[in-house]
């Protein structure tokens, strides 16, 4: 096959490496040639695919728009589809020139094939986010609508993401996929001992419910209850971390760094009784298959992105969203006392819906599209 399939993804962002190659290695499996557009971050992160170009650097705002205007005066990403021209372009994640590269490929490429994996189509209630990252969700959600303009098919992660995508878009004219993100199977099945409980985040605002889970080490460690915590970010959590008291520090392992290889964190993982989600508003969450693949149990606020996938004492503990303290450790103590079957139903959960073969149910019908 000829066809050049092009995953692009612009912006960094740390956990979706592992899930656009997973893509592109299934398209290649198919015989289709596959071409990666990236942010150079991720190319310290490791595992790196063959053909690859790193056209960009943003990892925030600021350099998303300077590599936008340096595209537009460089044109580096049209010349690369000059000399390998696309049939699908596979935009993964949010990028100001998204729209841009879809509008001119259609142009000049009349058979392209764009398609947008939509992981946030519209936030409803922005306020659990803070005023700065609302502007730039409502900044995000702007390119978002200008690049489904250009696009023949936006795939939803989740049925909850496809819902608001089906409300916020109805005059899209082309079609919407479910299809969950797809992980690879790292799961080291023969690790027994569980030691502690885990909370991952990777962005750092009101939204993550970060602050609840400190207030939780400190209540744990005040009340001196025989329970210990991992936190993982690579984000700037200081102002989390100066809320933790003396003896809070005491029961708690903090992994904070730029670079966070999906290694350590499935290591820190299968060694835990559960994970945490606090979140307050998300549409779905990138953490959930990673520990059910490890067999983790979710502890979860209760809102719409968390119960889609969690049930309620089968694969998690739901919590009320304004939880207190008692509940969470409500909730710990359930987990603990019935890991065994908490376990094995997570374990399940991945299987049927993120573990990567189920590649051909997701992504058949563009696979059909590109045959043709």
């Amino acid at each position: 096959m000829n066809n050049i399939i092009y995953i692009i993804s612009l912006k960094y962002a740390q956990g979706l490496k592992k899930e656009f190659i997973a893509v592109g290695n299934n398209f290649r499996k198919q015989g289709f040639q596959v071409r990666y557009l990236l942010a150079k971050p991720y190319k310290y992160l490791g595992h790196n695919p063959s053909f690859v170009n790193y056209v960009t650097v943003s990892n925030n705002l600021k350099s998303m728009l300077f590599d936008t205007f340096l595209e537009i005066y460089q044109k580096k990403i049209l010349n690369i589809f000059s000399k390998q021209n696309p049939s699908l372009l596979f935009f993964y994640n949010t990028h100001p020139l998204n729209p841009f590269l879809a509008q001119l490929a259609k142009k000049k490429f009349p058979s392209t094939i764009v398609t947008v994996y939509l992981h946030d189509p519209f936030k409803p209630d922005k306020k659990p986010y803070g005023i700065k990252k609302s502007f730039i969700i409502k900044f995000v959600e702007t390119i978002q609508k200008r690049t489904v303009k250009f696009s023949d098919y936006v795939i939803s992660p989740s049925k909850y993401s496809s819902e608001l995508f089906n409300r916020y878009y109805k005059n899209f004219k082309g079609k919407n996929y479910i299809a969950p993100l797809l992980i690879p199977d790292c799961g080291n099945l023969k690790i027994k001992k569980r030691e502690f409980f885990v909370n991952i985040q990777s962005g750092v605002h009101p939204a993550t419910g970060q602050d609840t889970f400190i207030d939780l080490i400190n209540y744990v460690a005040e009340k001196g209850k025989n329970y210990r915590f991992v936190l993982i970010s690579h984000g700037n959590i200081s102002k989390f971390l100066s809320q933790l008291t003396k003896k809070g520090h005491n029961i708690v392992k903090i992994i904070n760094k730029k670079i966070i290889t999906e290694e350590e964190i499935n290591n820190v993982v299968q060694k835990s009784y559960g994970v945490f989600r606090l979140a307050r508003e998300v549409t779905q969450s990138g953490v959930i298959p990673v520990a059910f693949m490890n067999s983790a149990p979710i502890i979860a606020r209760n809102i719409p992105g968390h119960t889609q996938d969690i049930q309620h004492n089968q694969n998690g503990y739901i919590v009320p969203f304004d939880c207190k303290m008692e509940d969470l450790v409500l909730a710990m103590d359930y987990i603990k006392i019935n890991f065994g079957n908490l376990s094995k139903n997570s374990r399940k959960k991945y299987k049927e819906i993120w573990d990567e073969q189920n590649w051909e149910k997701y992504y058949n019908k563009i696979e059909e599209v590109l045959k043709r």
